[in-house]
């Protein structure tokens, strides 16, 4: 199921003008021998997965990493992927986010192959690890949910994060670089916007060509889908909270094209904008 995001104005707890980024969908799987993901292109959004018995695959482009009891693993935005069930059964939890800029401190997690994270977790701190993400996937399901609710679902997930953080003890701590920081955080506000890397050169200090590269190692994606990830998100909201048409939401949200708007989201939701809230309204 699909969590809702948080509006920081206690006018219209519905829409969120402030906070693109958070929750887009997490959920408690047991899936059977044959169960199968492929994203050729990735995704835009990231995706952590915590295997609770049995045994699961991911395959990249760069190897097969088995996933068993205690596994954290996490694939990063734009890497091509499958996984699946490895044998009788793989029972695990995960969640689909987009991080908030505050976590990239110590979002910086060692990559086991580019853009892909994986670590057996010592067995006392799995609990750590289990109960956050029970907590937040419980959250998400609740019954007459509210954006408060949707909130307890980041925390948890944040928790869940940390304590994963704390498990890789070979990483120092690593701050985002203060440049790309406040890029990052012009970018939150001015999605809508038609942003030229010129302009975002400039208020980084830096020439577009370096900006292009830094911010793609510090954030680990590129400045256009992170824009992206931002409107989509905003969209989402907006489907399930409005009646607005959907032509007028993919103007609202920085799109030129409905039709590039519709690929877009069916890309990182799984599903057209129109199912989409069929769904969300019916729930």
């Amino acid at each position: 199921m699909r969590s809702s995001e948080m509006a920081k104005k206690p006018t219209n707890y519905a829409i969120n003008e402030e906070r693109p980024y958070g929750i887009l969908i997490s959920g408690h799987y047991r899936e059977e021998l044959g169960y199968s993901v492929h994203r050729p292109s990735g995704s835009v959004d990231w995706l952590l997965m915590y295997t609770l018995s049995g045994e699961g695959v991911v395959r990249t482009a760069e190897e097969d990493v088995l996933c068993r009891e205690g596994d954290a693993a996490i694939l990063l935005p734009g890497i091509p992927h499958q996984y699946g069930t490895h044998g009788e059964a793989w029972e695990f939890l995960w969640v689909h986010f987009i991080p908030d800029p505050d976590w990239s401190p110590w979002l910086r997690l060692p990559v086991r192959s580019e853009r892909f994270f994986h670590l057996s977790l010592p067995a006392e701190v799995r609990h750590a690890v289990v109960d956050p993400l029970n907590r937040m996937h419980r959250h998400s399901l609740r019954d007459g949910r509210t954006a408060l609710h949707g909130r307890l679902s980041e925390l948890a997930l944040e928790e869940a994060l940390i304590q994963v953080r704390l498990a890789a003890s070979d990483v120092g701590e690593i701050a985002m670089d203060s440049r790309i920081a406040e890029v990052l955080r012009y970018l939150q506000f001015s999605f809508k916007e038609k942003i030229g890397l010129p302009e975002l050169a400039q208020l980084a200090c830096l020439s577009p060509s370096r900006l292009s590269h830094l911010f793609k190692e510090e954030v680990g994606d590129t400045i256009l889908n992170t824009v992206n990830k931002f409107r989509l998100e905003k969209a989402a909201q907006l489907l399930s909270c409005t009646s607005r048409r959907i032509s007028e939401i993919s103007s609202d949200v920085g799109f030129e094209s409905t039709d590039h708007f519709t690929r877009m989201f069916q890309q990182s939701f799984g599903e057209t904008p129109s199912k989409y809230r069929k769904r969300k309204t019916s729930l």
